[in-house]
């Protein structure tokens, strides 16, 4: 009796080893036949690969190479995804059974190519039913006794430690974006639901760290666009000096959630040491915003941005839109600038230290800068208004000018300038274009004088070119003493100011650091003989 048990027992030991070794020698073509069918409905991709090997011993495990997805079998571009080689781990029932469930997968040479337009873009496939690739809702067999294959695949935990992400560009012969991703780590892919990952990369331009994690997915194979995606991002050490220009390092963090279309980002940043080369001087910048990113090409639609220069608040919204015909962006502002210091603007201008004006100011212009490979300030493009109030020259021999100006305006011919300094107020229009300047309906006032100017400044050359009016509310003759007001009561007629007071001709020239001021004797002449012809 012994013997035949143990005759039984020996008899189904072997049977069995059969029939497991029977099955093991059957397993890569099933699951070569479970991954291709999973990916291509999964991804509603055409699936290449070159090769691949499945063990169940000593432990179940799965090794391929030469992994490539074709979305929607497009032939035209390169693949959406491609894989060196694949290495994963899984248990007997995970890999042989339905769904495919593998526990751990290694990726190398990672690299998902985003074509001209976008995965949807204008030269994608419009008919899926044509595509050459198995039905994504279709059931296939392995062709042996394993039976049908069901398109369904679960990976427990990717890892890829280099990958690279590739957007191209849609004007022809123009280098893609190319983003290095290092470190991704993909927890729970499945058909339904999204998967948590987290991932390193480095962005291009500025350069810079990120770091990002949350929940991508699950991936929508017909319209990728419309994938979900939410997550939080850390932007670090990001040197702004490489955008010709400008300067600083920048920090931000935030978060963002919606689909690869669309997504909403929250977030601040911080630069310290912001400047702009024309001046060269650090002024601490801090920003909240609120924008709309597609993912898929990387265009940036502005909500809202709130700055903070120095103790000064700028708020702004706009776009900031890749450039179809040179490298960059181009950048699109709407700017609202309400009760600011004046001296916080002015250190991203001016060369000096101490700023020529303290006080405040309201402004409100469009900002444009195209995109290009010139400094910043020749590229940068505006047109507004500004409001400044309550202003004081910091340089004292121009303060005192202004304070002899204001007290001759009123009739003291004997005004020296001192006292206390008087504040001026100045309105005006600008442009700016190449490096320069132009005003338009510019009233500077004090007590007793207007000024009325329309003129030039060049930002590279702090060289100024101006011509206007004079307005004070006095006569000529009440402006000087002795012999000089004899001759300025014969000239009076000449200067009169309708209401009263007298009108000047004035021109301002020179540098800022040492500008000319006084009468424009061309328009002078120019204007007395309107007199004589009248």
């Amino acid at each position: 009796m012994r013997r035949r048990l143990l005759l039984i027992a020996v008899t189904l030991l072997v049977v069995g080893g059969v029939v497991l070794l029977s099955w093991a020698s059957r397993a890569t073509p099933h699951v070569r036949d479970h991954v291709v069918a999973a990916l291509n409905a999964h991804f509603d991709s055409q699936v290449g690969l070159e090769s691949l090997q499945a063990a169940i011993f000593p432990h179940p495990a799965v090794s391929g190479s030469g992994l490539t997805l074709r979305h929607r079998g497009r032939t035209d571009v390169p693949p959406l995804i491609t894989i060196d080689s694949f290495s994963a781990s899984a248990s007997a029932f995970g890999l042989m059974g339905k769904p495919l469930h593998l526990r751990d997968v290694a990726l190398e040479g990672l690299q998902i190519h985003i074509p001209p337009g976008g995965l949807n873009g204008p030269d994608a496939p419009k008919d899926s039913g044509a595509r050459d690739f198995v039905d994504p809702h279709a059931v296939t067999t392995s062709g042996d006794s394993m039976g049908p294959v069901v398109k369904s695949l679960i990976i427990d935990h990717i890892v890829s430690k280099q990958a690279r992400l590739e957007i191209a560009s849609s004007k022809p012969g123009k280098l893609p974006r190319i983003f290095d991703i290092d470190n991704l780590v993909v927890n729970g892919f499945a058909p339904t639901g999204g998967a948590s990952f987290h991932a390193g990369l480095t962005n291009p331009v500025p350069k810079g760290r990120i770091e990002t994690s949350g929940v991508f997915g699950p991936w929508n194979g017909s319209e990728p666009e419309l994938t979900p995606i939410r997550g939080e991002y850390a932007f670090k050490d990001a040197d702004l000096d490489v955008i010709k220009g400008i300067g600083g390092i920048l920090s931000s963090v935030g978060r963002y959630q919606g689909v690869l279309r669309r997504v909403a980002v929250e977030g601040q940043t911080e630069t310290p040491d912001f400047s702009i080369d024309i001046s060269g001087q650090p002024v601490p910048l801090s920003t909240k915003f609120k924008a709309i990113v597609d993912g898929t090409s990387g265009d940036t639609y502005l909500e809202q941005v709130e700055a903070k220069l120095g103790e000064s608040t700028i708020i702004a919204k706009g776009s900031v839109i890749r450039a179809e015909e040179v490298k960059g962006r181009r950048v699109a502002l709407d700017v609202h600038v309400d009760h600011a210091r004046l001296e916080d603007l002015m250190r991203l201008a001016v060369k000096s230290p101490k700023p020529p004006l303290v006080g405040r100011v309201d402004l409100q212009t469009s900002f444009l800068l195209p995109a290009g490979k010139t400094d910043v300030i020749d590229r940068l493009q505006l047109n507004g208004r500004f409001k400044l109030a309550q202003a004081r020259f910091t340089n004292f021999d121009v303060q005192k000018r202004i304070n002899v100006l204001s007290k001759r305006g009123q009739g003291d011919e004997a005004a020296d300038g001192s006292g206390p300094g008087v504040v001026s107020n100045l309105t005006g229009r600008f442009t700016l274009r190449d490096a320069r300047l132009d005003f338009s309906d510019l009233t500077f006032a004090v007590p007793g004088a207007v000024v009325q100017l329309a003129g030039s400044y060049d930002l590279r050359g702090e060289i100024i070119d101006m011509a206007g009016d004079l307005l004070v509310d006095a006569s000529l003759a009440d402006m000087t003493s002795g012999f000089k007001s004899v001759l300025a009561r014969v000239a009076q007629p000449f200067f009169r100011k309708p209401g009263g007071g007298s009108r000047l001709p004035i021109r301002i020239s020179g540098t800022r650091g040492n500008p000319t001021f006084g009468l424009d004797v061309k328009r002078v002449f120019r204007r007395g003989n309107d007199k004589e012809k009248t």
